[in-house]
């Protein structure tokens, strides 16, 4: 069941995803100072292997040494140069592609080419700056700020059942998938919390027919919202029939968390996959996308075949079905743009009510009064209470 059943109000106005001084808002209050998901440990397979990125405006080279995952600001202590410009690649040292200056786990230089150079040397002013790195599962995750809870505290309730759900080698990574588009972060990730858009925009994948109510279970907090929906269409019992095969234990459950701002969680039986929307601008964002199929405790040739053949299909599924909501994106962008409508939520998309208070909220900016509005006596949190 839904937690309302009454209309809520579109808390947020046009100009929220478009204002050029609310977007530094977002990334000050939102982004920077949390965990956010940047790679999988699948992706570093190697010791040595790196990748960067800009990440909120800082550029990030995460590296794998050992079994260890490792996060340094991009940029060499000697004059600035970038470490690497490369996206992806591997070094048996971390060392700058400028000078050669190379430099140990904890960011210290270990080696200084023509040394005597640079006598007196402070060797601890000229440590790399580094972020803070946490695993849950295959799935790793960065954090540029040092008072922060641990990732377990952040990603709580969900870090067990994510651990279980993105886990080597039970769970494997069958798709890396970055893409950008031409809208505010907010539009695709409102987008991901409500299936009211499923018939209009994936009629080939979902029927003429909404999501039942009654199959529906919303967790509404502050943190985050969580959707559990229990199903026995054919695509629940084939996906449940595979991963038994294979030595999972189905639920025929489809689970849905968004962690606050921009990570979503989605499982079923035999696929899962983690989606976070990296704004860029105002108006664009890039949208990362890893997809896990399962491959389960059978082996042999026929079960990593199987597991093969259900990797395929369910990586084409997710990927048609995340096409066919990327093309609705920019036209919701300009939609939001020009509009003067206030808006609207319904009961279905009651998810999006509370991901937009918490922006507010976190943003310290008053929620629009309006005391008209009915409460549901189903309600789990009062509209108007302070976030905890």
């Amino acid at each position: 069941m839904f937690s309302h059943q009454n209309s809520l109000r579109h808390l947020l106005k046009p100009e929220h995803y478009c204002s050029p001084s609310h977007f530094e808002l977002e990334l000050d209050h939102l982004f920077r100072p949390h965990w956010q998901f940047l790679a999988t440990k699948s992706e570093l397979r190697h010791d040595g292997d790196f990748m960067t990125l800009e990440w909120f405006g800082r550029p990030i080279l995460l590296r794998r040494s050992a079994d260890n995952y490792l996060a340094y600001e991009n940029i060499c202590s000697h004059r600035h140069c970038m470490l690497s410009n490369q996206e992806r690649g591997n070094q048996p040292r971390l060392k700058c592609q400028y000078h050669g200056w190379e430099y140990d786990d904890q960011g210290h230089t270990a080696k200084i080419p023509d040394a005597r150079c640079f006598r007196p040397w402070d060797r601890d002013n000229s440590r790399l700056n580094m972020y803070r790195v946490e695993a849950c599962g295959d799935l790793l995750f960065v954090c540029l700020n040092p008072k922060a809870p641990s990732l377990r505290e952040w990603l709580s309730p969900f870090f067990e059942e994510t651990e279980l759900r993105f886990q080597s080698p039970m769970w494997k990574l069958v798709h890396r998938w970055d893409y950008d588009c031409n809208a505010n972060w907010k539009v695709p990730a409102e987008n991901t919390l409500e299936s009211y858009h499923v018939t209009a925009l994936h009629p080939t994948s979902f029927g003429d027919t909404l999501p039942a109510e009654e199959k529906s279970e919303h967790q509404l907090e502050s943190r985050f919202t969580a959707l559990t929906f229990s199903s026995t269409m054919r695509i629940e019992r084939i996906q449940a029939r595979l991963s038994r095969w294979l030595g999972g234990q189905p639920t025929m459950t489809y689970l849905h968390r968004h962690i606050h701002p921009n990570t979503i969680l989605v499982s079923t039986d035999s696929l899962t996959y983690v989606v976070m929307y990296l704004p860029t601008s105002p108006t664009t964002v890039r949208i990362r996308v890893r997809i896990f199929a399962i491959r389960g405790t059978r082996r042999g040739p026929l079960a990593s075949y199987v597991s093969w053949i259900g990797g395929r299909i369910g990586r084409a599924k997710a990927v048609q079905i995340h096409s066919e909501d990327r093309a609705i994106y920019e036209s919701q962008q300009k939609g939001l743009e020009y509009s003067r409508h206030p808006g609207v939520i319904g009961a279905r998309e009651e998810r999006i009510y509370y991901f937009q208070k918490y922006i507010l909220e976190s943003l310290g900016i008053p929620l629009p009064p309006d005391n008209s509005l009915a409460k549901s006596p189903l309600s789990t949190l009062d509209t108007h209470s302070p976030v905890d």
